[in-house]
């Protein structure tokens, strides 16, 4: 059995480390996007805008937001992050009326 493929296995603790490390220094740089108001500045519109996106079914409960104790919205991030890309690439657009 050839032993080399062992041989680095000791920087993975050391990768790890650095990892989480990046992870940390990351999140000091990214918005929080779990309020409305965050998820409207993060996406470059207005609360009212957010609101018809969720009128309209642009912003999905369970997939871009869920309600907490059935009131409080809480947006999901990942999926905001997302959104925004396909926003951005045009993917998503309101459908208007002639």
């Amino acid at each position: 059995m050839d032993l080399r493929a062992f041989e680095n296995l000791e920087l993975i603790p050391k990768l790890l480390n650095k990892i989480e490390a990046m992870e940390e220094r990351l999140k000091k740089f990214t918005p929080s996007l779990t309020t409305k108001k965050e998820v409207a500045k993060f996406l470059n519109k207005s609360e009212s805008t957010i609101n018809r996106y969720m009128g309209i079914g642009l912003l999905i409960e369970g997939k871009h937001f869920y309600r907490k104790n059935g009131k409080i919205l809480v947006f999901i991030e990942e999926s905001i992050i997302e959104f925004r890309l396909q926003l951005d690439k045009g993917l998503v657009y309101e459908k208007t009326t002639i």
